[in-house]
């Protein structure tokens, strides 16, 4: 994978370009995504943006969403799409398989791929330009850094920092994380210079949810957060049943492991959900317990330091019963 600098000189003449992201994206992916679709159509190339899933309804406000092709509802013309094109952008996954079923259509596209992406241990094979940096807050971070290293640097507009702004801001966990830098407020200020109203992204983000998305969450810190003291750790697993009971939509379940590092002395969250297909973990650490590691060692997974997945084709009460049984081996990490 050579230095992502060198697909600037691909991008001075108008080419076919598809932009995608990981399944389900979120705040991040998809600001990066549009973020850099509206500075790709500035320079006249044909762009279009595939996700691989469908997407929380909370994105839609974004500025081009609506043009966004979800590959699963519309899989010939987005394989015909990405087969005739001559660079495709993957933004914000490390490995192709967190595309889902797209993975065997992009590995078999033979158009020029860059990766943007801010996860451990890439698919550098995959990809002919890119470039993989954990320490940014965000891939919304590296688009900036993308655009503003080109010489085009003028075309940041309105749109294009609204779009890269949710990405930081959501990844950043509202500035709090320890990945928001020096630089990553001097980006900020550029992208509130542009005339972006950030209190009103804040309201279309967190601020823009159903009335059972509320009870739902009340219903999961009371009947299904446990709280293992030994360990310093909560876990919570969410059955299916509570998913068809409140009508949870994608991205409605989005942040919720969230509130388990909430609770005084604890280092580790667990949140287990039992989606249609497999069972899909959320970890989130303080300190120094690595849940980037302890997902790819037990749970087929990977992110950040502090910040990590996984995935599970075991039932709920298997998944539950491994978790404790495993966590029985960092017992004096998390003390």
């Amino acid at each position: 994978m050579q230095e992502v600098e060198k697909v600037y000189p691909f991008l001075e003449e108008a080419k076919k370009i598809i932009i995608t992201t990981h399944q389900k994206p979120d705040g991040d992916a998809m600001g990066a995504a549009l973020g850099l679709y509206h500075f790709l159509k500035q320079l006249n190339h044909d762009v279009t943006v595939i996700s691989p899933t469908n997407w929380a309804r909370f994105l839609n406000w974004m500025p081009g969403c609506d043009s966004v092709i979800d590959y699963e509802s519309q899989k010939e013309q987005s394989t015909l799409l990405i087969n005739t094109a001559d660079i495709l952008f993957c933004l914000d996954f490390n490995v192709l398989h967190r595309t889902k079923n797209m993975e065997a259509v992009l590995t078999n596209a033979t158009c020029l791929k860059v990766l943007i992406d801010h996860h451990q241990q890439p698919q550098e094979e995959a990809f002919d330009f890119g470039i993989s940096n954990v320490n940014k807050s965000s891939t919304c971070e590296m688009v900036y850094d993308f655009i503003k290293s080109s010489v085009h640097s003028n075309l940041l507009n309105k749109e294009i920092a609204a779009c890269l702004y949710t990405g930081i801001m959501t990844d950043t966990g509202s500035f709090r994380f320890s990945s928001t830098t020096s630089h990553v407020h001097r980006a900020v200020a550029d992208l509130k210079d542009t005339g972006i109203d950030h209190s009103l992204i804040f309201e279309n983000i967190y601020d823009n949810f159903s009335e059972n998305r509320l009870r739902f969450i009340g219903n999961a810190l009371l009947n299904r957060l446990e709280v293992l003291y030994e360990y310093n750790t909560a876990l919570m697993a969410i059955p299916k049943k509570d998913l068809i009971k409140y009508d949870i939509s994608t991205g409605d379940t989005e942040g919720l492991v969230n509130y388990l590092l909430t609770i005084e002395g604890i280092k580790l969250g667990a949140l287990l959900i039992d989606r249609t297909e497999e069972r899909k973990w959320s970890f989130r650490s303080k300190g120094d317990f690595d849940v980037n590691v302890f997902a790819r060692t037990h749970f087929e997974g990977g992110g950040h330091k502090n910040a990590a997945g996984g995935r599970s084709s075991e039932d709920v009460e298997e998944n539950i019963k491994k978790f404790k049984t495993v966590i029985n081996q960092y017992e004096q990490q998390l003390q």
